[in-house]
Parts: structure tokens; C-alpha cells; sequence
């Protein structure tokens, strides 16, 4: 039977149970609830909130030979008390009953202490259903009566129920709990035990809710615990160890991009001071729409050295400092002096710290070696907008703006760190790995010691033979590897530029087959499209030929080749990139025959272009790169210079260094392996003042005729 025509409306009307998915789906877990919770009391102009758990704590076997003290759900509770400015009669009814309550979005800030509201969606009182399922609410304003509301969350569980159907009875009464003014939460029927750790961490997460560079003077939290759980209660303050890093770097960015940062250490001989402020811009291609925020990075050495000498400051053990730096570390942002979850926690690399450590153990810092703070507000970053479970910032431009620009502030710290940390002297760019292997000093020693003994002089020789064989077998290995690394750092070159001659000749062959369709095909079309197939077809194979001398193909003789045009090649390789920056390339045009591996040649060029490349992307013009080459009856010389920013004077001597980089992100083994593979060749690879350009210029000379 169909349904007669007709028109109307309806409403929409949501089942009762839809406020018990808010709090225990919304809100991941207890910890987070309790934090709800205590937000609203700031949000109330509370000056002190005390957050109490009480019932039973029983001893559970975790193993055989340890037990974890653990507070059971049957019969606990939770009672959170501010004295914050309480809720009138109209609130309970016009507000907290009113689910997605737009009171804080209509007014920013508290109406008593001006304080910026944490939240605006209206869901975070619903921590309360994650935690228990009864909920007694008493609250008083200045001068008033005391007001009683009842939640029993049960209620909203029954699926044959609608929302509007749901009663929550209230009492207005004459002062019985509260004297002045102020809001009790008694939250009884608890869902979940509380063991030892996991109270540890809400203290710990309580300790990190606040930003502690900008702190909020009169709030304090105070944890309340059984006795058998006595030694986690008390205030909630970070532990001394906290302030007390080895590195630290502070500041602000502007909205332009531009930071201005303060920069000490311990090393310093006045430690309580910080050195001149400096100015960055931190991205000079682009006005970055993130908004200014204020920033602090404090970092710790993890070696026991350090770690010793840190407790024996704060009066601590290695082990308790050690567990405090843990607890504490990753970067966390402040969104109006409240911290914003999940950054900061231990499991949320949000900026990928340890996989730039990985790539570089050596120069970057891992998460567990930095305590981090990002202050910003609604006020100046109006894109950092909560996700609707109120944890984590909604993805955007800004965003990703205010990840980039972490990274180079961090990168500044890591470089400063690297500049003042004892270390063993590296190899030199201008010696080969391999010269350690040499055995001529030992020869030389047995030879005038025992001239005589054939013995020795026979097993000195075989050891050497085996020695030579041995550094050839390894030489060819990190000649295929570095070939292989090369290749991947063409790889966007080879997909990108690929890919677009494969567009074409698709494009083409897909027009002829339109033409040939034709029952009278016009033949001089035909022909077009095959000329600029075979055309496309022809510069595809340019670019895998020269792709092909970085091949892993082992390393054999060197051939003769010219120098100019194995040049030209990689600049051709990145015409795409150099065309789009619009960078003026000054290549030589003579042709010297050389003899030297063309694949190893290019990847000198090409770890010396892709720097440039990166440097000369950061300012606006005047972007230029010159290669020249010059060759005398003794050495070949070739000068790469570009018109960048140049290196400053205290990085001349760490460039080389392995591991070290300037870049963010670098690895800062590009100039290292460049020296390595020079050093091969009998070569010197060195960093020169007053080249042909302003930026950087380095100079690649051969003495061994090649």
C-alpha cells in the first residue's frame, strides 16, 4: 500500500542514549574526563580545585613477585571540589542541561576573572558519563541558596528512550556543603579501577595541564588519595629537574614569520642569562598563516654523565630524574594558558622527532630529550579549532604552518647544542675512511726491527694483500650504495619529469587513435602525432641515459669522459626544478677529457645542486648557481658557487662534520660523502671565501691526474 501525498514537517529526536555515546565514545579515556572536568572549574574563576578519589584499595598480583596497590570501582567515588563562582538556578537549566550549549561562544571569557573560556562546544561536562554512571551536582552562588541536581546516567543507557523523555531532578536548598560559593561534583558507581599507575599519570597530566611559561597565578590543583596511596597526593607541580636543562632556547614569531629567539645552556659562564636575542625569518618564500605564538624548548643530554650531574642538583636519583623527563617530555602547545591533548603525550610524535633522530642520530634531537611549549590563542590563530572529541586541532594550512615552523626553531637549538658538545675530531674531508687501514708505518717499523726474519716479512706481506683485497670488496659496496642513495634523491626528478612525458605520448596516442577511427583518416595528422610520439619517446630515453651512471652496477675503471658534459647532465637531470625557482645557471663551456667514474662525479654534482636548491628556494631573487673548471698541468679544479645565504662563519668547520646540517630536516651527510668520494680520487674538497657568487662556494680539486 502506498503512502498518500501529503506535506508536513518533523523534528529531529535524538534517543537518550545518544548522551551516553557522547561521554564514554566522545572522551577516550578517564584520564582526559577528569581533565574535562577540572577545565569547567577554571572556566568558573575556581582559584583551587581539590580532586578526590576514596573507597577500597586492594593489593593485586601483577607477577609473582610484585603486586600493584589498585583503588576498586565497588563502592568509590570521585568528589571534585572548586570554589569557583558556582551556578545559578537559570545556568543548570539554560546551560549544563543544555547539551552543545552555546553560552561560551556568545562570551570569550570568564565574567569574574576575564579568564579565555577552554572550550567552546559544550560537550565536556559528559566526562562525567565516562567516569561514573550517578552523578550529584551541588553548586552555590555568592549570596544564594545552595542548588542539588541528580544525573543518573543509567537512565540514558535504555535504548526505548528519547532524550526529551529523561528527568533530572534538582533542589534548591538552604546552605548544607558549600559557605560561600563554589561547585561539588560527586561522582559515584564508577565505571573502572584506579591502580597505582594510572593515578601516576593523572598526576602527571594534571601537572602538564597548565602552560608553565605562562602560568595561571591563582589556580592550583590538589590530588587527594587513600592513605595507601598517600605518596601521589598533595598540590600537583612539575618535578625541579624540569628547570633545569642543559640547553634552552625561547622567543616569539610574529605573525609574518619572523622569530625573534633567546638562546642559553649550561655551558654558559652566567647560565641564569640568556644571549643577545637574534631574528629569523623562518620561511622566506611565504607568509605562513599560523599567527604568532610564543615558544620555550628546554633539552637534556640523556647520558648517565649528564643525568648524574642533574640529580645531584635537584637532590634526586638517576633513576627518579630520569622517569621525570620521561613523564614530561615531547612538545606540548597551550591554547590560552590550557594545554591542548594529544600533543606532548609519550606516543604522539606529532612533529616526527625520532624519525629525524633516526636519519640523523648524531645532530637531532629525540622526544624523549625535550620538554617543549607552543603558547597561541584563538585571539591571533583563529584556525586552531578543537576536534569535536576535544583532543587534537582540526588539520589546516595553519597548522601545518605552525609544524614547519617548530622544526626550524628546533633545528636552531640542535645546531647551537652540536657547537658546544664535547666530541672526538672526525675524520678530515680531505682523508679517506681507508687510510686507517693502511699498514705502511707497521712495515716500515718491522723492516728496520727485523730486517732479516723472511718469516714476518712474508705474513707482513700476505696481511696486506688481504687488507687491499678487503678495502676494494668495501669501496665497491659503498660505491653501489651511494650510487643507490643518489638515485633516491632523484627520485622525485625521475617520477615528476617521467611522468609527464608519459602524459604526453598518452596524450598523442590517444588523438591518433581518434584520427584513425576516421573511416578517411587525414594523414597528415596521422603523421603529427607520431613525430611528437617519437619525440616524446626520444627525450623519455635522454633522461633514463642519464640516469644510467647511477646504476648500483659495481665500481669498475675509470673512464674517460667529458668533464662539461657529465656537468651539463645533472643541471639537465633538474631543469624542471631550476626552470620553476628560476634560478640563472652559468655552466662551463670547454670540454676536458677526465678519467674518473662518471656515476661518482655526478653524485658530487648532485648533493652540491640539491643544497642549492634548498637554500636558494628560501629568498626571493637574484637566485643564480656558476660551475666553472680550471685545469693546470698539476691539479683540475672545479668551483660550484651559488648566491644563497652562504654559510655562516661558526658552521665553516662543522660542515663537514658527519651528521651536522643546517637544514631542519637534513641528514648532513651529503658534503661528508662528497669528501669521502674526492678523497678517493687524491682530491680536496674544501669550502672557499670570496667565490665567483655572494652564497656558498666549494671547490673540488683533483691532483692525481684523472
Amino acid at each position: 500500500m502506498s503512502t498518500d501525498i501529503q506535506k508536513g514537517d518533523s523534528i529531529l529526536r535524538p534517543r537518550a542514549r545518544l548522551i551516553k555515546t557522547i561521554g564514554e565514545e566522545l572522551i577516550s579515556n578517564d584520564i582526559v574526563a577528569v581533565l574535562e572536568l577540572v577545565k569547567n572549574s577554571y572556566d568558573a574563576d575556581a582559584s583551587i580545585i581539590e580532586i578526590h578519589f576514596s573507597g577500597n584499595v586492594v593489593d593485586v598480583e601483577e607477577s609473582k613477585r610484585k603486586k600493584k596497590k589498585v583503588l576498586s570501582k565497588e563502592g568509590a567515588y570521585i568528589t571534585i571540589i572548586d570554589d569557583g563562582s558556582g551556578m545559578s538556578l537559570d545556568t543548570i537549566k539554560s546551560a549544563w542541561m543544555e547539551p552543545a550549549t552555546i553560552m561560551k561562544k556568545k562570551e570569550k571569557t570568564s565574567p569574574g576573572k576575564s579568564r579565555r573560556y577552554t572550550g567552546e562546544k559544550g560537550i565536556g561536562r559528559f566526562a562525567s558519563a565516562k567516569l561514573s554512571d550517578q552523578l550529584e551536582i551541588i553548586t552555590k552562588v555568592e549570596n544564594d541558596n545552595e542548588i542539588v541536581v541528580d544525573f543518573n546516567w543509567a537512565n540514558f543507557a535504555d535504548d526505548e528512550v528519547y532524550l526529551d523523555q529523561v528527568k533530572c531532578a534538582w533542589e534548591v536548598r538552604e546552605p548544607v556543603e558549600i559557605e560561600s560559593n563554589g561547585t561539588i561534583l560527586k561522582l559515584t558507581q564508577l565505571k573502572s579501577d584506579w591502580n597505582e599507575e594510572k593515578f601516576r599519570m593523572l598526576r602527571v597530566t594534571l601537572s602538564r595541564l597548565i602552560n608553565p611559561v605562562a602560568p595561571v597565578e591563582d589556580f592550583l590543583m590538589e590530588l587527594q588519595l587513600p592513605k595507601e596511596l598517600e605518596h601521589l597526593s598533595g598540590l600537583v607541580n612539575a618535578p625541579d629537574s624540569i628547570n633545569k636543562p642543559d640547553y634552552e632556547i625561547k622567543g616569539t614569531v610574529d605573525d609574518t614569520g619572523r622569530a625573534t629567539i633567546a638562546y642559553r645552556s649550561r655551558n654558559q659562564t652566567s647560565p641564569v642569562s640568556y644571549k643577545k636575542e637574534t631574528s629569523k625569518e623562518l620561511n622566506p618564500m611565504r607568509k605562513p598563516v599560523s599567527g604568532t605564538f610564543d615558544f620555550e624548548f628546554r633539552v637534556w643530554d640523556r647520558e648517565n654523565d649528564a643525568l648524574k650531574r642533574l640529580a645531584k642538583d635537584v637532590g634526586s636519583t638517576i633513576k627518579n630524574v630520569r622517569a621525570d623527563l620521561n613523564d614530561l617530555a615531547g612538545v606540548s602547545i597551550y591554547r590560552d594558558k590550557f594545554r591542548v591533548l594529544p600533543y606532548g603525550e609519550p606516543k604522539n610524535d606529532w612533529l616526527r622527532l625520532n624519525l629525524r633522530r633516526v636519519n640523523n642520530p648524531t645532530l637531532r634531537l629525540s622526544s624523549n630529550q625535550i620538554v617543549g611549549y607552543i603558547s597561541v590563542s584563538l585571539d591571533d590563530n583563529p584556525e586552531f579549532k578543537d576536534q569535536s572529541n576535544r583532543e587534537g586541532i582540526v588539520d589546516s594550512q595553519a597548522f601545518t604552518d605552525l609544524q614547519e615552523s617548530i622544526r626550524v626553531l628546533l633545528s636552531e637549538v640542535e645546531q647551537k647544542r652540536y657547537e658546544e658538545r664535547p666530541r672526538i675530531e672526525d675524520v678530515k674531508s680531505s682523508d679517506s675512511l681507508f687510510e686507517k687501514f693502511s699498514l705502511l708505518s707497521l712495515t716500515k717499523a718491522l723492516k728496520e726491527k727485523l730486517p732479516n726474519d723472511k718469516e714476518v716479512q712474508t705474513e707482513l706481506k700476505d696481511t696486506k694483500t688481504r687488507i687491499d683485497d678487503g678495502v676494494k670488496k668495501v669501496q665497491n659496496v659503498i660505491s653501489r650504495y651511494r650510487r643507490l642513495s643518489t638515485l633516491g634523491l632523484l627520485m622525485d626528478v625521475v617520477l615528476h619529469d617521467g611522468n609527464n612525458f608519459l602524459l604526453r605520448i598518452d596524450s598523442e596516442t590517444r588523438l591518433l587513435q581518434k584520427e584513425l577511427s576516421k573511416k578517411e583518416p587525414d594523414q597528415n595528422e596521422v603523421q603529427k602525432h607520431l613525430t611528437l610520439i617519437a619525440e616524446q619517446r626520444k627525450v623519455l630515453a635522454q633522461l633514463f641515459k642519464r640516469l644510467e651512471p647511477f646504476g648500483g652496477r659495481k665500481r669498475g675503471r675509470p673512464k674517460d669522459i667529458v668533464l662539461e658534459a657529465a656537468i651539463a647532465n645533472v643541471f639537465e637531470l633538474y631543469k624542471t626544478e631550476l626552470s620553476k625557482l628560476e634560478i640563472q645557471v652559468d655552466l662551463p663551456g670547454e670540454e676536458n677529457v677526465v678519467g674518473i667514474d662518471e656515476g661518482e662525479l655526478q653524485m658530487i654534482l648532485v648533493n652540491l645542486l640539491q643544497n642549492s636548491l634548498f637554500w636558494l628556494e628560501k629568498q626571493e631573487e637574484g637566485r643564480k648557481i656558476t660551475v666553472q673548471v680550471k685545469r693546470t698541468d698539476e691539479e683540475l679544479s672545479i668551483i660550484f658557487s651559488d648566491s644563497g645565504p652562504g654559510i655562516e662563519e661558526k658552521h665553516t668547520n662543522l660542515i663537514f662534520d658527519p651528521y651536522f646540517s643546517t637544514k631542519p630536516d637534513g641528514i648532513g651527510l651529503g658534503l661528508t660523502i662528497v669528501g669521502e668520494m674526492i678523497s678517493e680520487y687524491d682530491g680536496q674538497f674544501v669550502l672557499i671565501a670570496n667565490g665567483p657568487l655572494d652564497g656558498a662556494t666549494f671547490k673540488i680539486t683533483f691532483r692525481r691526474k684523472i
